[in-house]
């Protein structure tokens, strides 16, 4: 039997707000995991004192007996990325991975993860993400397979044009992921910010075939919705356009449809009807080429299975 000790220990980080009925779900997709030498790190995000934050601790009260359980508290409501980058500095991994609070991990996604990494000695990866809706029908299959060149500049393109997101596709090194400013301090958009520091600096990151994490479509509270997510998408579009100069005119174009379509998906699912209309029509009026093949594309991930 293998002594799970001398394996390296990788530091899963899940931050928690307003979501304690569901958060059991993601913490026990975590122990579940065929590699064993976890760190469970919960960072509670909720507001000091709240009725939130008691009941996030009554439900965490059997994990934080565990010896691999590691309980941090930030100063309430700062953010995902703020919770997270807090939760980096106290964990004690060789690796960091991520996890909402609303989602799960499939058994294996860990241990193919870091064996993958181990195999090409990288400081980072990332893999297919699927989407589910509260019935657990798929939704959609999201492949990264964007690139071949894991070059800095192949990778810089593939995440400018196509965004190398979300945050539970990642894993990492600790000791290079803290050299970096870790995630964006920013309503929406964290992950995008965390991913371009980390090819900016240089890091060695490969794409694993296959996706090991599923994600939620549902009526709760998600920060990526509403508001925030129009926010967040036009910073990051302002961001993306200091590089457009390494894209071609078409690839240019296609960062604008991309950023409509997104805008058009969140204002639908926030029930901003008027609103997701007129960024539909935009997103048509930017390329009703590319309108017409993401829209083949979209539908055919519906059945795609791993």
């Amino acid at each position: 039997m293998t002594d799970h000790k001398n394996q390296p220990l990788i530091s899963i980080i899940v931050p928690t707000y307003e979501r304690s009925s569901l958060l059991t779900r993601a913490l026990d997709s975590i122990y579940a995991q065929t590699w064993k030498n976890i760190e469970v790190v919960v960072a509670d995000d909720n507001i000091p004192g709240s009725r939130w934050e008691e009941e996030t601790r009554r439900m965490l009260e059997p994990y934080m007996q565990r010896a691999d359980f590691l309980y941090v508290k930030t100063a309430g409501r700062t953010g995902g990325g703020a919770a997270r980058n807090l939760a980096i500095r106290q964990c004690h991994g060789d690796y960091v991975a991520f996890l909402d609070d609303d989602d799960r991990y499939l058994p294996d996604k860990l241990e193919r993860q870091v064996r993958f990494m181990q195999e090409y000695e990288l400081d980072g990866s990332y893999h297919d993400v699927r989407w589910f809706d509260e019935n657990e029908r798929q939704v959609e299959y999201r492949s990264m397979d964007y690139t071949k060149d894991y070059s800095p500049e192949g990778l810089l393109k593939a995440h400018i044009l196509h965004s190398i997101a979300p945050t539970a596709i990642y894993m990492f090194r600790r000791d290079q992921l803290l050299e970096t400013e870790g995630f964006g301090e920013v309503p929406s958009g964290q992950d995008f910010i965390l991913m371009l520091r980390c090819i900016e600096k240089r890091m060695k990151m490969r794409y694993l075939e296959g996706a090991y994490v599923i994600q939620y479509l549902h009526g709760g509270k998600r920060i990526s919705l509403g508001d925030n997510k129009v926010k967040g998408e036009n910073m990051l579009y302002e961001l993306k356009h200091q590089y457009f100069p390494l894209l071609t005119k078409d690839e240019r174009t296609y960062v604008k449809f991309r950023h409509y379509a997104v805008l058009a998906f969140s204002s639908m699912r926030s029930g901003k009807l008027l609103r997701a209309g007129k960024y539909a029509l935009m997103t048509v009026g930017s390329s009703p080429l590319y309108c017409a093949k993401e829209a083949v594309r979209y539908f055919r991930s519906k059945f795609r299975r791993k």
